[in-house]
């Protein structure tokens, strides 16, 4: 078990205790015990790497009826999760700061008009955080509220919209954005890391000596600011940068090689998306260029997603093409090979007949899979014009 100050719906509880859902044992599934000689000592761990990423390591891993396991003779590796997310938190709690000036006017005096597809976006995926990470702590699946805080702050506030927002740090906009959501993550993380989030809390502006975090109003949805629209739009964003990059390390582009993209929205997706964070894709992709007129020119590959919509990457002068092509006719051959092979195989009445019905299974799976491969292989090829 676990115990801290506590703050909660409006409930003011100076001592808490939380306990785990499972049982803590070692990597050999034996349940700590100072007896057997493998227990880990709590405040070993805390001299180590801090209280919260010991709080953290174990919430977060202990999910309804399951063990967490750890290693009494590798510390280090075993507290790891709860040590990089600690790291994570206040480093991006540190850029943010960083960014604010003394005062910033709360996000309901922001006009909604002056913000971009992506403020709206976090802003709408903040709302649906703070109602997963409640749900999830008045059930006491406290892991499934921890992971939820790490998703956000990680993914979509750290990884995804603070890259987006970058170039306008002195929009007054983008400031208020920024401050609510960090504002809001330390106060569902202070249950689980009640140390650094209080730490970081009282660094922003407009705090006063006598603020506590662990007295403050736990934070209440917004439905102002839902915005479906915005979690569709910016997701279609967030999938065409994924699929560019996918491409450039599938076909090993180097990093510092610019390449040039075309995006064509079809269906329900709207070129006016894309183009309105055109800089956000071009500068999360590494592009030269992004072109969203007609139809891709040239030797290119392509990926479809959404309403299918399709990115084309061009890969003329970034790779050279032939050696390209003889490698993935090289990888088809050798997968056509295999399907001939499988395919005599599940052919045969004996094999079939005789075989437990488990492993013909198997086999039938494996045929289905190297078959979509193939498909991928001959689809690629074609995109680069192989003969």
């Amino acid at each position: 078990m676990l115990m801290s100050g506590y703050h909660y719906m409006g409930q003011r509880l100076p001592f808490r205790t939380v306990y785990l859902h499972g049982t803590v044992r070692d990597t050999k599934h034996r349940k700590m015990s100072k007896s057997l000689g493998n227990g880990i000592d709590p405040l070993d761990v805390v001299k180590l790497f801090g209280a919260d990423a010991l709080r953290w390591t174990l919430i977060a891993g202990s999910s309804l009826g399951a063990d967490v396991i750890l290693d009494p003779n590798d510390l280090e590796t075993a507290f790891a999760p709860g040590r990089n997310f600690a790291n994570k938190l206040w480093n991006i709690a540190q850029f943010v700061l960083g960014q604010l000036p003394n005062s910033v006017p709360a996000i309901d005096a922001i006009d909604r008009r002056s913000l971009t597809l992506a403020d709206r976006w976090i802003l709408s995926r903040a709302q649906a955080v703070i109602r997963e990470a409640t749900a999830s702590l008045e059930q006491f699946r406290l892991d499934e509220a921890a992971k939820r805080c790490f998703e956000f702050v990680w993914n979509e506030l750290a990884d995804w919209y603070v890259e987006a927002v970058k170039p306008r740090l002195d929009d007054p906009a983008a400031k208020a954005v920024l401050a609510y959501c960090l504002d809001l993550s330390l106060r569902l993380l202070q249950p689980i890391v009640p140390f650094i989030s209080e730490e970081l809390w009282q660094k922003l502006p407009g705090r006063t000596a006598t603020d506590l975090l662990v007295t403050a109003a736990w934070p209440a949805p917004r439905p102002q600011l839902d915005d479906p629209r915005a979690d569709q739009e910016f997701g279609r964003v967030k999938t065409a940068i994924e699929h560019i990059r996918s491409i450039r390390a599938e076909y090993r582009v180097a990093l510092k090689t610019r390449l040039k993209a075309t995006i064509v929205a079809r269906g329900n997706d709207k070129a006016t998306t894309f183009d309105g964070e055109r800089d956000t894709i071009v500068r999360l992709a590494q592009l030269e260029s992004l072109a969203l007129d007609g139809v891709p020119q040239g030797v290119g590959a392509h990926a479809v997603f959404g309403d299918g919509s399709e990115v084309v990457v061009a890969l003329e002068g970034a790779v050279d093409v032939r050696i390209e092509c003889e490698r993935l006719s090289g990888e088809l051959n050798r997968l056509e090979k295999q399907l001939g092979s499988l395919a005599t195989r599940l052919s045969s009445e004996s094999f079939v007949s005789r075989a437990p019905q488990e492993v013909v299974a198997k086999e039938r799976e494996k045929e289905k899979a190297w078959r979509d491969q193939r498909d991928v292989l001959a689809a690629k090829l074609k995109s680069l014009g192989c003969s």
